[in-house]
């Protein structure tokens, strides 16, 4: 009865957000435009693959030898184009499909509520990536790019640019897409307060789990590389009072935290299957895993799975770090339930 009475308060809380979206669906435009985006490229790619005769290609010789074989039709360059630029293209329509989701949800989504917000989001989220390009690049070469178009930079740089801008807002708008179907609500306990030992603790340990990969210079730091920030900076935006994991979990709400994880496992399942059969790709290296390297759920070993789980709260958390400056020009989170 508890729980009845708890769902129908849910309703009533969000049916008072966003007026008119229990009861009656929308089917916004941005949801068929993300569909009609995502099955083109998918349409594209396996165009490809097929007229090339090839498979998943895992080295830049093989890459090279396919690319030397240049379509005949202009259908066909469209579609090897497309396949040498499938995570650029593919993950701002999967941004545009999940914002459309949103609407049919609720009436409403956090872009068009907040705009200025997602905007530096997308921004903060080409600097947040290259933190992790630069520390995996510099010290331990635990994934390599292979197929990267050379006739330009230009041709490089927009690519990197429209998929580095995606990977936080991806995250964070499927992470809201769970929370909104309410599947973490029940993840509450009676609040409590935590002590300040174990605050100087987690960021002592998020200290230690962040520069090993600086000393260590190994794939095996990889390990520690997904959830040492959540450590080092959440207690911090703690301290200063921003939204983050330790403030949710000290009123009792594991909610946010629990979509955060669900966002970032979803990404990572799509950003391994769009990966796969791509001529622009990234391939992992982790020896340390000795033969379970070879159990692969495409290219990524699946143990290497479980890394995409804190990876979604590690970018909120430091989105959260990040925005402190940008008070004033980026709307701030209204509510527990919101992620992005």
């Amino acid at each position: 009865m508890i729980e009845s009475m708890s769902g129908a308060q849910s309703i009533m809380d969000r049916e008072r957000e966003w007026p008119g979206a229990v009861g009656r669906r929308r089917w916004p435009l941005t949801l068929w435009v993300g569909i009609i985006w995502v099955v083109a490229c998918e349409a594209l790619l396996f165009g490809d693959v097929i007229a090339s005769h090839r498979g998943a290609l895992r080295s830049q010789g093989a890459i090279v030898e396919v690319m030397a074989r240049e379509p005949a039709s202009g259908m066909g360059r469209l579609a090897r184009w497309a396949a040498v630029n499938m995570t650029p293209l593919v993950w701002p329509g999967y941004v545009i499909l999940m914002e459309g989701i949103l609407v049919a949800q609720t009436g409403t989504s956090p872009v068009r509520r907040r705009p200025h917000h997602f905007a530096l989001l997308c921004l903060a989220s080409i600097f947040i990536w290259c933190v992790f390009d630069w520390i995996n690049f510099y010290y331990i070469r635990a994934w390599d790019y292979i197929g990267m178009p050379q006739e330009n930079r230009w041709s490089r740089y927009w690519g990197y640019a429209s998929a580095f801008a995606c990977v936080v807002p991806g995250m964070l708008l499927s992470g809201q897409f769970f929370m909104n179907l309410g599947w973490f609500d029940g993840a509450r306990s009676p609040g409590w307060r935590m002590p300040r030992w174990a605050k100087w603790v987690a960021l002592s340990c998020g200290a230690a789990m962040l520069v090993w990969p600086f000393i260590g210079r190994n794939p095996v730091t990889n390990l520690t590389l997904w959830t040492s920030l959540v450590f080092f900076l959440d207690p911090i935006n703690l301290k200063l009072g921003r939204p983050g994991m330790f403030r949710d979990w000290q009123a009792g709400w594991y909610g946010r935290t629990l979509a955060a994880f669900a966002g970032g496992l979803l990404c990572g399942l799509l950003w391994e299957f769009w990966n796969y059969w791509a001529l622009a790709k990234w391939v992992y290296h982790l020896p340390f895993l000795g033969a379970a390297q070879e159990v692969r759920y495409f290219e990524m070993p699946v143990i290497g799975l479980l890394g995409f789980i804190p990876f979604g709260l590690e970018c909120w958390v430091m989105w959260q770090t990040m925005r402190m400056p940008l008070d004033g020009l980026a709307e701030g989170l209204p509510d527990e339930r919101t992620l992005v």
